[in-house]
């Protein structure tokens, strides 16, 4: 049911946009699929840059991340390159639930080797996020490739149980999720023993680091009339610049938040309430650009 409902409203996101930008298509050969990506450069590439790269959700494709989250917008202004991949069947493997076996963890590293050969990217500065699909696996990612991403975050979507997977690893992991409680899609309080909660994803990496302290802001409520407000909580500890941060948006859907191509009255319908607050692609750029991978060696 959840699958059929997100083909369905993915037609409904087609097109949300006009804020074109200008990007360089790549592809890379891996297991024997030609994969594609989307790489939108920063201004400046003289000297090395920072790089996010953006995970679409399920049904969604690369294009169409770069439109809504508008990451491009923020990323420039601080010097980041953001790489959109396109996932196969127009998902990413999270281990559970989605139509694709790929080995998407392998082609996110070969990925990264061929983008790092070929510009002048900062290899100590790369960063990982996504919507739904994407942001579940970006949480994948936490567990596979954390010796090459120096930060993760993750917009609508929370950490899935992968009996398949191991996940021991010894550094510290800074982590930003930002969530609706009212998402329908993917939701706030979870599913089953697999698909964890919005908190109990985040309780996860917050233990994993041993961050023993937590305090809550409440973010200022100026945009009243969206109906939705926002709680931070933030996860740390004493002696250490690692966090982890989740944005609660109460009575928020399944949108990326903050975006303004969620505010259309039918996407409103299919996806609930946007959050003016906030905007979920400045807190992920402001968040990673404070952390390199070199910081955990």
């Amino acid at each position: 049911m959840r699958k059929l409902l997100l083909v369905f409203i993915s037609f409904f996101l087609l097109g949300v946009t006009e804020n074109k930008i200008a990007t360089k298509k790549g592809v890379i050969n891996f297991d024997g699929n030609k994969r594609e990506y989307y790489f939108s450069f920063p201004k400046n590439t003289l000297k090395p840059f920072p790089l996010i790269i953006n995970f679409h959700g399920f049904s969604s494709h690369a294009i169409e991340q770069q439109e809504f989250s508008q990451m491009d917008n923020y990323s420039h202004q601080n010097g980041c390159g953001v790489i959109y991949p396109e996932g196969i069947k127009k998902s990413w493997n999270i281990g559970k639930g989605m139509m694709n076996d790929e080995n998407d963890i392998g082609f996110v590293n070969a990925l990264i080797d061929s983008v790092t050969s070929k510009y002048n990217i900062d290899s100590d500065r790369i960063y990982v996020c996504g919507f739904s699909n994407g942001g579940e696996f970006s949480y994948e990612l936490m567990c596979g490739l954390s010796n090459k991403i120096a930060a993760f975050g993750s917009v609508g979507g929370n950490f899935i149980i992968n009996e398949k997977r191991s996940c021991n690893i010894s550094r510290e992991i800074p982590l930003i999720h930002i969530h609706g409680t009212k998402d329908r899609l993917e939701k706030y309080n979870g599913y089953d023993r697999y698909y964890l909660s919005t908190m109990a994803s985040v309780n996860f990496w917050a233990e994993h680091n041993q961050l023993d302290k937590m305090v809550v802001e409440n973010i200022e409520d100026v945009h009243k009339k969206d109906r939705t407000t926002v709680e931070k909580y933030i996860f740390y500890k004493d002696n250490s610049d690692t966090k982890v941060i989740h944005l609660k948006v109460v009575n928020g859907g399944h949108v990326w938040i903050g975006s303004p191509t969620f505010d259309l009255f039918y996407q409103k319908l299919l996806f609930g309430k946007n959050n003016h607050e906030i905007n979920s692609s400045k807190e992920l750029v402001d968040f990673f650009l404070k952390y390199k991978l070199s910081d955990f060696n």
